[in-house]
């Protein structure tokens, strides 16, 4: 059963603009692990922003932050394997209620970044 789908697209320009006005922006959007896994080169404020909106995504189609920050929230992308996301805080209790697995697929290009989540159960209460 589909409980919540969310789409997001982050401009790529929008992003190295915030990362170059406010640098400790990264700190407060995202964790020491995202951090590490982003790494440097040309695409670097294409994975931030690609990152970004999976956050987005992901919060959309939960309906909310439920009380977790954004370093909570932690999209991890190594090579050679699929993203995935990882939550912890209030977040993460609320999908855990609901047995929710996190979908997700992002993508970038010269200027927009893009992100969906599916959150799926198989618990076909109704869990609104």
């Amino acid at each position: 059963m589909i409980l919540g789908i969310g789409v997001d697209a982050t401009e790529n320009a929008r992003m190295a603009r915030l990362l170059k006005r406010t640098p400790r922006a990264i700190g407060r959007l995202f964790s020491e692990r995202e951090q590490q896994s982003v790494g440097t080169g040309p695409l670097t404020v294409q994975r931030w922003a690609a990152r970004f909106a999976a956050k987005e995504a992901l919060i959309k189609a939960c309906g909310g932050i439920h009380g977790s920050r954004w370093v909570d929230i932690e999209v991890i992308r190594r090579p050679y394997q699929k993203p995935r996301i990882e939550v912890k805080g209030g977040l993460n209790d609320w999908l855990v209620e609901r047995g929710a697995y996190i979908w997700l697929s992002m993508t970038h290009e010269r200027q927009f970044s893009v992100a969906m989540v599916v959150l799926e159960t198989n618990d076909d209460r109704n869990l609104d």
